[in-house]
């Protein structure tokens, strides 16, 4: 059986799908990336499963360059990528600092894109690439615009690559969750200081949409849209001008506290 590279593996979705996976039992080793090692260390124990772990700052050369030379040094069969790792800060334009905007689009776009050119050629016929994208991926949304435009590109990058990996036998699914329980979702709603939604409703299950997403992904989808709610947002989407859905989402907002918040993987 083929090895798991999950990254983001320290917590939230990404940590989701290492449990998901171990349960159905879809890979001998799991390689484990994130920046806390001691998080991944004590998941793989409790799983029991056979676990090969990569702390690393994928925001850095220095990160992905450990992935590199993993992956060029054992040359392993690669049945499942899944690029869980993620960064998002609420906030509009002049509410960020230009580094947190720089980090976005490093962890999100560019290092999702090396990190998928760096395993495509380990993987064969059956393999799984797994993207996290996001249900703020299909409009331009006021105070999330830097992340919901990251997202927009993984969407976009993950149906090209849909396509182009198909000629290969090798199935790619964009994840696109609405808001999911995780650690992002607690720590964004206390603080008040930046531009931000009033609540995130519906808070969606993490275990349930990984669940949801790990089958599709098994069907060869190349689109995970979690629940009727992302779904309807998704459809109004396609239908309504992005002026009109711009204003009702900018009706969520609010201005409130303290520091920005950020997803850690």
């Amino acid at each position: 059986m083929s090895i798991a590279i999950i990254t983001g593996a320290s917590s939230g979705i990404g940590e989701q799908f290492v449990r998901e996976l171990a349960e159905r039992r879809l890979a001998s080793e799991f390689w484990l990336v994130a920046r806390r090692a001691e998080r991944m260390e004590a998941l793989a124990e409790e799983l029991g499963i056979n676990a090969k772990i990569i702390p690393a700052d994928l925001t850095s050369g220095e990160g992905i360059e450990k992935i590199r030379e993993a992956l060029e040094s054992e040359r392993p069969e690669v049945g499942f990528l899944i690029n869980a790792a993620g960064f998002g800060n609420f906030g509009r334009f002049d509410e960020l600092p230009e580094s947190d905007m720089e980090r976005m689009i490093d962890l999100n776009v560019k290092a999702l894109v090396t990190i998928t050119n760096l395993t495509v050629p380990f993987m064969t016929r059956g393999s799984r690439v797994i993207q996290l994208g996001s249900g703020s991926c299909f409009t331009p949304l006021y105070g999330f615009n830097v992340y919901a435009a990251s997202k927009a590109f993984v969407l976009h990058y993950s149906k090209a690559l849909y396509y182009e990996l198909g000629e290969r036998g090798i199935y790619v699914t964009c994840f696109c969750p609405g808001w999911v329980d995780t650690e992002f979702i607690g720590k964004a709603l206390s603080r008040a200081d930046v531009t931000r939604p009033k609540r995130m409703w519906p808070l969606l299950s993490c275990r349930r949409v990984v669940r949801g997403c790990v089958r599709a992904s098994l069907k060869g989808r190349k689109m995970y849209v979690t629940n009727w709610f992302t779904r309807l947002q998704h459809l109004l989407f396609k239908l309504l001008p992005d002026g009109i859905l711009s204003r009702a989402w900018i009706m969520m907002q609010r201005k409130g506290g303290s520091k920005n918040e950020e997803s850690k993987s």
